[in-house]
């Protein structure tokens, strides 16, 4: 049994390395993110647009989602702060991988304006580090990424339970380990029980 739970702990490690990647990346990152309030969205990188013709008597939010759904941006998570302009044109905002999209209808020109802001790699990465196959874009790339991602879950919790194992079968009196091991669980629970 020993052998195979090694083999098994080593492929798992191997097939979802890239995803333990990714959350490494983004966690290091996270620390070096502005404060909230000083937050400030990339520049525009490029634009693009589209005629659009809007069916009948639409409210603001239906059409943004009919707006929304013609752009057919990959890997997009929904839209928001569907708001108007002094000018009566209709705006929001969606999110996808690769940064922001800013959208503008300007209906008196039957078009839609997207004002694309890429944020780069570090950003890419963050969006992807949380991506599932039941929630977040309902594109290919995105469920296919989301399974993986959720193996990766799944095969790191297999790895912390069978390291536990593989170091407990062949090495249980290493007191630092131990020492270890005892130390984090308790400060795991420390903090648990303090900030509920």
């Amino acid at each position: 049994m020993y052998l195979w739970i090694k083999k098994i702990h080593m492929y798992a490690g191997l097939f979802s390395f890239m995803a333990f990647v990714v959350w490494g990346v983004t966690g290091i990152q996270a620390i070096f993110l502005p404060a909230h309030d000083e937050w400030k969205p990339p520049a525009v990188t490029s634009q693009q647009e589209f005629p659009f013709e809007a069916a009948g008597n639409l409210d603001d939010k239906k059409l943004a989602k009919a707006i929304y759904a013609t752009a057919g941006l990959a890997m997009a998570g929904g839209y928001y702060n569907v708001h108007r302009n002094d000018a009566g044109d209709l705006l929001f905002t969606a999110f996808s991988a690769n940064g922001q999209r800013d959208f503008i209808f300007l209906e008196k020109e039957h078009r839609v304006r997207i004002e694309f802001r890429d944020g780069g790699l570090g950003n890419f990465l963050s969006v992807m580090h949380a991506g599932h196959s039941r929630r977040g874009p309902p594109d290919l790339p995105s469920r296919l990424w989301g399974y993986y991602n959720e193996f990766s879950t799944w095969a790191f919790l297999f790895m912390v339970l069978s390291g536990i194992y593989l170091w407990l079968a062949t090495r249980p009196g290493m007191r630092w380990a131990l020492i270890l091991l005892g130390t984090t669980t308790v400060a795991t629970l420390v903090l648990w029980a303090t900030t509920r």
